[in-house]
């Protein structure tokens, strides 16, 4: 395809002869020998033309100085072909070895080594665009390490008390407030919830049911008013 593209008006573009395939492998439908020219030399092709599975027309894209956006009909097709090769040397082997590896390669990945470059086939947007994910991945890296730093540091907030102590503080809280959520008078006490848990459990009875489920006050011999 390369070799016709650079062909001029008129050009050949290669030979097509009727070739009579042998009768015990013969089959429905026209074979013809094509052969091309190529950048490695002549290249041989095998084309079966059969008929169409079924109506099939052929379109044309409008022209860009075209005043219609329309399709043009070109014509109707009368036959479908196969073209296969057939005798392939070493040097067109490479060749479309050498196109395949050309086609693989990522054009997102192109290596820019001039300034100019940035502005051509929209690469200036590729690169804002991974510039702007690597900045998400950045900021989400740097929130992640400043939640670990503020729990290291409220843990070292965290005063440690005797269990006297946090006794005679959980006594001064609910003097205080009837009615105390785990998670609420450990906030207030700066401790931690796991560790008030067997005093509020020692202290308190835990309601389960009405408006203050789940909420603790102080067990009557200590001088609440029993579970409600």
């Amino acid at each position: 395809m390369e070799t016709w593209k650079k062909q001029g008006p008129g050009a050949s573009l290669g030979t097509l002869q009727p070739f009579e395939e042998p009768a015990a492998g013969s089959s429905s439908g026209q074979s013809y020998k094509l052969t091309v020219s190529s950048e490695v030399g002549p290249v041989e092709y095998a084309m079966k033309l059969h008929d169409p599975p079924g109506e099939m027309y052929s379109f044309v894209p409008p022209q860009a100085d075209s005043q219609s956006d329309e399709l043009r009909l070109e014509g109707k097709i009368q036959a479908k072909g196969d073209l296969n090769a057939t005798q392939l040397n070493v040097n067109y082997k490479n060749l479309v070895r050498g196109r395949q590896e050309n086609a693989a390669v990522r054009p997102e990945l192109q290596a820019i080594s001039h300034p100019e470059e940035l502005e051509l086939g929209g690469v200036t947007h590729r690169l804002q665009k991974q510039g702007e994910l690597n900045r998400q991945a950045r900021d989400v890296k740097k929130r992640k390490e400043d939640r670990a730093e503020r729990r290291a540091n409220e843990a070292k907030r965290v005063k440690r008390l005797t269990k006297e102590e946090l006794r005679d503080l959980v006594f001064e809280k609910f003097e205080a407030k009837r009615y105390w959520h785990k998670t609420d008078l450990a906030n207030a006490l700066g401790q931690k919830p796991n560790e008030l848990g067997p005093i509020l459990d020692e202290l308190c009875d835990r309601i389960k049911f009405g408006a203050h489920k789940q909420e603790y006050e102080l067990k009557a011999q200590f001088g609440g008013q029993g579970a409600a």
